[in-house]
């Protein structure tokens, strides 16, 4: 009996992850529904599914939806991102990064912090740039109401728009956020080109 329970425990668990890893990959067929996006045929090792990364165009621009992980065992967390490419960028960088404990660290090293004259705004975010002023005045109003809806960090590097947020892309409600999340990483996308075209570079 202890050998059978043991075995219908390990067959649950095995169930559970095959379910799950199917779950997962539907809701991804999902987001890439809405997003108008290809995605690739499931390749299930021993049933379960892999969770394929999501490319493709949005208002003219490179987009990609993944996971990725950081930490070891206990401390390993799962972490949802997009990445959008401006069509040029100019050098332009940035972070918008909600206010806590990273912020105070960063503040801590020297960390010079960037206000855009909403007090809500400023009060919530730490925002760094190369280009202050513009990035001081190229935040809209109707971006920055945006960008407040969500948890995660937004930042232009290596010429890339990159949002993180901590939680893998587990479920419909997630998924239509993630909708958002890339309509608004497109938003700051196009404030990257305007730069650009401001600037005369042409970086991209």
């Amino acid at each position: 009996m202890i050998i059978g329970g043991f075995i219908g425990f390990i067959g649950l668990i095995y169930w559970l992850i095959v379910s799950g890893s199917r779950k997962n990959y539907e809701d991804l067929c999902y987001l890439a529904e809405r997003l108008k996006f290809k995605i690739e045929e499931p390749k299930p090792v021993w049933g379960v599914y892999q969770s394929p990364d999501l490319e493709g165009e949005v208002r003219g621009k490179q987009v990609r939806l993944y996971t990725y992980t950081t930490g070891t065992s206990k401390s390993k967390s799962t972490y949802a991102a997009v990445s959008v490419v401006p069509r040029e960028h100019g050098g332009l960088t940035f972070s918008l990064t909600r206010q806590g404990m990273e912020s105070r660290v960063l503040e801590f090293f020297g960390a010079q912090e960037i206000q855009v004259g909403d007090e809500a705004f400023d009060r919530e975010w730490f925002i760094q740039s190369n280009a202050p002023d513009f990035l001081s005045v190229g935040l809209l109003p109707e971006m920055r109401k945006k960008i407040q809806r969500f948890p995660g960090k937004w930042k232009l590097e290596d010429g890339k728009i990159v949002y993180a947020e901590k939680g893998p892309l587990a479920n419909r409600k997630r998924c239509d956020e993630f909708v958002e999340i890339v309509d608004t990483a497109c938003d700051l996308a196009d404030a990257a080109e305007v730069y650009a075209q401001h600037h005369g570079e042409g970086q991209s």
